[in-house]
């Protein structure tokens, strides 16, 4: 191939190049086999190009383009799929969610009445739990997970909690804070962890759940969330239970907590079993105490 030749084939080379550019395209393979063409137009007929290395060329750009083809495939069935997924989580706005864990969220809304009084209503995450053991006292604590403090906003001590229900089932205990620290003001809204502990040596926290009604879904990157009505938001592959109305978690009669989250010490007052505080048969706690700690909180 003579210089000249050379030249006209870099000239027109460059020119495909640049018209490529231009439409803010990559080089792609009609630029290849213009390339190709060229070479072969200006190639010395006594010194032709080498055909095996030719072959080998075309195999690797026909594989290259096919690999490209099926990524680009493989791209359009993902949003597909991500669109879809999508329109089916909204499905889940209005019904309730259970999903293991203990990251509960807080939110609250005010209302103003005809007389100009403001009220406002918190709406917290419930959290169920259970016990490996038998504990003889227990201490909940929550935490705000944006704080680094490592100090709780919230503590209560309540007394003994079995394991398993007088009938062998395994017991599930309720806490449904209302929202207040230990001072009993009310805390900023956003996600808290709570952390149940036993007093006693090798007795742990089994299952942790939460569950509360969908509000929102949104997408993250490629993962779907739902947003709950406490506030926080939880991963719809995370999703355990879906239920139309609340799932009603089976908890130790007597357990559950207030359903103003009141942190009010076990069995004080004697109240009746109605607000948390009576005894595992339900009958008012005149003792004062609660046979199996299901105090409200």
């Amino acid at each position: 191939m003579s210089v000249n030749s050379i030249t006209q084939v870099n000239n027109e080379f460059s020119q495909a190049l640049a018209n490529k550019e231009s439409t803010g395209s990559s080089l792609d393979k009609e630029a290849f086999m213009l390339l190709l063409v060229t070479q072969f137009q200006y190639q010395d007929p006594l010194n032709p190009m080498d055909d095996k290395e030719f072959i080998s060329q075309m195999a690797q750009f026909s594989s290259l383009e096919q690999m490209m083809n099926i990524n680009e495939t493989m791209e359009g069935i993902t949003d597909a799929v991500n669109n879809q997924s999508m329109f089916n989580a909204t499905s889940y706005i209005g019904k309730y969610v259970t999903t293991t864990g203990n990251v509960i969220g807080k939110t609250s809304s005010s209302t103003t009445g005809a007389d100009g009084s403001v009220t406002t209503t918190s709406t917290v995450t419930p959290y169920y739990y259970t016990f490996t053991g038998n504990a003889s006292q227990v201490t909940i604590q929550v935490f705000d997970t944006s704080s680094t403090s490592g100090t709780p906003v919230y503590t209560e001590q309540l007394g003994g909690m079995t394991q398993y229900n007088t009938d062998g089932s395994l017991a599930v205990y309720k806490f449904n804070w209302n929202g207040l620290n230990n001072n009993g003001q009310p805390v900023a809204d956003g996600t808290y962890k709570v952390v149940v502990t036993a007093a006693d040596d090798g007795v742990l926290v089994g299952t942790q759940l939460v569950a509360d009604k969908v509000t929102d879904v949104l997408r993250n990157g490629s993962d779907i969330m739902l947003r709950l009505q406490g506030g926080q938001y939880m991963s719809l592959a995370d999703v355990e239970q879906v239920s139309e109305s609340d799932p009603q978690i089976s908890t130790v009669p007597g357990a559950d907590d207030d359903t103003d989250g009141s942190g009010s010490d076990s069995g004080s007052g004697g109240t009746d079993s109605s607000d948390g505080t009576g005894g595992s048969d339900g009958t008012d706690g005149t003792d004062g105490t609660d046979t199996d700690n299901g105090a409200s909180a």
